[in-house]
């Protein structure tokens, strides 16, 4: 699978041409093309950081004109490094600001139109996922517990069950994340994954020494696979943040993925 930069009007953003059909609208951002200061610089989503609450609104203001989506609709959740997911529904419409965020939660879905649901993050698995059959999306944080836990695979059988989703026409699509080479740990990480997944997971952890290096992005794609979805053999991820230091936002500043079908 790969991914398309775009730049329109200074906001950089990617997309995946897996979830360039049908007319689902989707986007990668970067930092680039926001109105924020340093240490914010530039394009910040995050609204509990420290920034001025007038540069974030701008900010998904330019990001909504660049890609296409109403800006002042965009739904968020409060990430907790769960497996929860929750439904977003049309009186979640704007609650985009951390403290009107309607859930505790790191992943939503819904099939109301023209919706746009946001997820957050810098080097965690950020997935977006579309289903053209019931025209239902979800965007998914995925950290470490996240993955281990199989909240992709929650989010597509809630998908499944809630709208009639079906997995053999699900698209899916991983985000700039982390890679293997630089997500480094203790044991105590590695030891929940074997503890919470199967055997198929050994292969996808390394040990090197005391410390343990981890594959998020291929724990993800494996739980696609799982779900039945028919896009998983194409779900790649671009380059993790050491290679994409310049374009991802760091510094206590927030990305966003987005998904509006």
């Amino acid at each position: 699978m790969s991914f398309t930069e775009h730049n329109v009007n200074g906001v950089i953003f990617d997309t995946a041409d897996t979830l360039s059909v049908g007319g689902v609208r989707h986007a990668f951002t970067t930092r680039h093309g926001g109105v924020s200061p340093a240490p914010f610089d530039s394009l910040n989503l995050a609204s509990n950081r420290g920034d001025r609450e007038e540069n974030i609104l701008e900010n998904y203001r330019r990001l909504g004109a660049a890609v296409g989506f109403d800006a002042s609709r965009a739904v968020g959740c409060r990430q907790i490094h769960s497996d929860l997911v929750r439904v977003a529904r049309e009186e979640d419409a704007g609650k985009i600001r951390w403290d009107e965020r309607p859930y505790d939660a790191d992943a939503l879905i819904t099939n109301v139109p023209n919706l746009p649901l946001f997820a957050y993050g810098t080097d965690c698995c950020m997935i977006t996922v579309y289903d053209p059959t019931s025209r239902s999306i979800a965007a998914i944080h995925a950290g470490w517990r996240g993955t281990a836990s199989g909240i992709v695979l929650k989010a597509l059988v809630t998908m499944m069950s809630l709208y009639g989703a079906d997995p053999y026409t699900m698209r899916a699509a991983i985000g700039p994340a982390i890679g293997k080479c630089c997500f480094e740990t203790d044991g105590d990480v590695a030891d929940a994954f074997h503890e919470l997944m199967d055997p198929a997971v050994d292969e996808r952890i390394e040990r090197r020494g005391d410390k343990y290096h981890i594959d998020l992005k291929s724990i993800n794609r494996l739980w696609l696979l799982r779900s039945g979805d028919a896009a998983a053999d194409g779900a790649r991820a671009r380059a993790g943040p050491r290679a994409l230091a310049d374009r991802l936002l760091g510094g206590g500043a927030g990305a966003g993925r987005l998904l509006e079908r």
